[in-house]
């Protein structure tokens, strides 16, 4: 179920794309691990290992609803990239850090703005709207987090890497988002 399809040899093209929306040098592709589901362990496999929007999963396992940060916007014509963590509660704890890369001539117009405002997490907006989606989980990932990341992702990490997905959101059957999704350790 919802095995990745790359290695990380096959998947650097990906990651470099991804990742060059908002570049930190201090990522090094070859320290990227990618992994099968059922390799990704204890809690991360709950929050990683599905086919459902993330802020679905992480409200449910948080108990609350997310509060969405954007930290940097890249927005050229129809193509529009942010990076950005969410946390439960305004003000609570990071649950969740990313990339996402939407290519907004996939959705209506009135949802484009919503996506532009940044003030609701994506999922919350696409489900809100009535957007049928699907999800596909491109590869799951042991993250180092010597980087903005682990910046991003705060203090009280256990470990030098946390674990992630990249996946694709299809939006009315397009292509429609790119994501890059990463868990604190030890949620």
């Amino acid at each position: 179920m919802n095995e990745p399809r790359l290695t990380l040899a096959t998947a650097s093209a990906w990651l470099e794309e991804v990742l060059g929306q908002f570049p930190d040098d201090r990522i090094e592709l070859d320290k990227i691990d990618v992994l099968s589901g059922d390799s990704v362990p204890g809690i991360y496999n709950e929050l990683l290992v599905h086919t459902h929007h993330m802020t679905v999963t992480l409200e449910e396992y948080c108990g609350s609803s997310l509060h969405l940060e954007v930290v940097k916007v890249r927005h050229e014509g129809q193509d529009y990239a942010r990076k950005l963590v969410l946390r439960s509660g305004e003000g609570g704890p990071v649950v969740l850090a990313g990339i996402m890369r939407f290519r907004l001539e996939f959705v209506r117009e009135e949802i484009r703005q919503t996506i532009v405002e940044a003030s609701t997490p994506l999922g919350r907006i696409l489900i809100e709207n009535d957007v049928l989606r699907r999800i596909e989980t491109v590869a799951f990932l042991r993250f180092p987090l010597q980087n903005t990341f682990g910046e991003l992702l705060g203090p009280g990490a256990e470990d030098d890497f946390s674990y992630g997905r990249i996946a694709i959101i299809f939006c009315d059957g397009a292509p429609a988002v790119e994501l890059l999704e990463l868990i604190p350790s030890g949620i």
